[in-house]
């Protein structure tokens, strides 16, 4: 059908973008702000995939639904963030998003159930991605903040100790730490990722700055939401084309 042919090729394109992201992204970082050619290529991503979802209930609706109206909406049903199964089929979702679907297909309907934050925790991004679309489309385009993380790790000869931000650790008199080949932490001192301990031996001890952008409405990371994003439209176009 012909809409499931533009559902793939909009994916195509999205995977496309996705690596002209990660350039933009990355001299986003070496600029610590965010270059408009960014935005510009997030926003396109998202509304490709979100276009390729709507084609796929499109090509549904055409094989298999009914309607009385004209003209209906038809576009691909999804749970709010913390809805449940039940809620969810008590607002007709997929009857509203996709008429008729239900009585020819119920086979589909448990598909498409099986796709929403509820019946699986890794659909997560699920509704997450289609709030962020909403914003994309209303609001100021600027979904990204500017995150800095540190992580103190302490290694010696294989053995390694990591602190993540806002964790210590605190050694009274006497005590201490002994690490891979013989690196040793001396009581007396309490350590995180702003003040690293003093060490005797030998071995290494990093301050690692993880910096990234993330969306300033549900602190997703970036790069990881929208590759997650990504995967997981083409998952359910594949899976529903096989149908």
């Amino acid at each position: 059908m012909k809409h499931l042919g533009d559902a793939k090729t909009l994916v195509a394109h999205a995977r496309q973008e996705l690596v002209r992201i990660e350039v933009a992204y990355g001299e986003s970082l070496s600029d610590k702000s965010v270059r408009p050619a960014l935005l510009v290529e997030i926003k396109n991503l998202m509304e490709n995939l979100r276009s390729a979802l709507d084609y796929v209930a499109v090509a549904l609706f055409t094989k298999y639904g009914q309607s009385n109206r004209a003209d209906p909406k038809i576009y691909f049903p999804y749970a709010t963030e913390g809805q449940t199964l039940l809620e969810f089929r008590n607002a007709n979702r997929i009857d509203l998003s996709i008429p008729g679907l239900s009585n020819k297909r119920p086979d589909i309907v448990a598909k498409l159930e099986s796709y929403q934050a509820f019946a699986d925790p890794k659909n997560a991004w699920l509704p997450r991605f289609m709030d962020l679309n909403n914003e994309n489309k209303h609001q100021r385009l600027d979904p990204q903040v500017r995150k800095e993380a540190k992580e103190l790790k302490i290694s010696s000869g294989g053995a390694a100790i990591s602190l993540g931000e806002g964790a210590s650790i605190s050694m009274g008199p006497g005590s201490f730490i002994r690490l891979g080949d013989g690196l040793v932490i001396p009581g007396g001192q309490t350590f995180d990722a702003n003040r690293p301990p003093v060490t005797i031996g030998p071995g290494k001890t990093e301050v690692i700055t993880w910096v990234s952008f993330n969306f300033a409405s549900n602190s997703e990371p970036v790069l990881p939401f929208l590759s997650t994003a990504v995967d997981g439209v083409e998952r359910i176009i594949n899976e529903l084309a096989s149908l």
